[in-house]
């Protein structure tokens, strides 16, 4: 059994006039990074927040570790080890690097003030470059460093599964590269990882598997290699250059 097993799931938003997701099949193994790859409104999104609670799934089954996430809260679910990092960073502006990074933990019952301030220490250790910001507000970060204090704030939960929304998004190239260096090695330290990216070369660069949504379904899936010569794929996303 995966990790984390999504089976014919369907979902929608209140106000859409139907499905967003039409019988989507993803699953992660432990210790996994996975991809879904596709166009504004193909469902990438809208997976991640299904799994997390933000968006109620109308059929199907998403199950943690064979434990039902059907009819699960938002902070129920977050206890069971799933953290979500949305796309859009959403750092409090008014509170500096190392309280929003402990915000993470606000889900987490019985942590001392020490025991939270060591594990900050091990994320600053994640993340060197937010070592001589810890005291810095949000409002005076750039976009990679929002990327990383959210991301940092989101590993404070501890969780089995690490749902990163668009962690590219707005970024220069240069930090790209720095952001996925820490994706890679957040699998490294154990953290599995469900990852939702537009940027198709760079997202497969650290990816185990991925899966190709469109209109919201899954248009084809597999290991990194067989995607960039994958034709259709290829075309679509990846540039037009196959790999050997």
């Amino acid at each position: 059994m995966s990790l984390l097993e999504i089976t014919n799931l369907t979902a929608r938003y209140a106000s859409a006039a139907g499905d967003v997701l039409k019988g989507i099949n993803v699953s992660v193994e432990e210790g996994e990074i996975v991809t879904l790859l596709g166009a504004n409104g193909a469902g990438k999104s809208t997976t991640l927040r299904s799994i997390s609670g933000l968006v109620p799934f109308t059929s199907g089954t998403i199950t943690l570790n064979g434990q039902s996430l059907l009819g699960q809260g938002v902070e129920a679910i977050a206890r069971l080890g799933v953290s979500h990092v949305p796309e859009g960073r959403r750092v409090f502006p008014g509170l500096t690097v190392t309280e929003n990074i402990m915000l993470g933990a606000s889900n987490r019952k019985g942590v001392s003030r020490a025991e939270m301030m060591r594990e900050v220490d091990e994320k600053f250790d994640l993340v060197p470059d937010l070592i001589r910001l810890k005291d810095a507000l949000g409002w005076t970060l750039s976009g990679g460093q929002l990327q990383m204090v959210a991301v940092a704030r989101g590993l404070m939960a501890k969780p089995r599964v690490l749902l990163l929304d668009e962690p590219s998004l707005g970024l220069a190239p240069l930090i790209v590269q720095q952001v996925f260096k820490i994706v890679a090695e957040i699998r490294k330290r154990g953290t599995t990882v469900l990852l939702v990216e537009q940027n198709a070369n760079v997202a497969l660069s650290v990816a185990d598997r991925g899966y190709v949504l469109e209109t919201g379904r899954v248009l084809v899936s597999g290991k990194p290699k067989d995607l960039w010569n994958d034709p259709q794929v290829r075309a679509a996303y990846l540039g037009g250059h196959a790999i050997a």
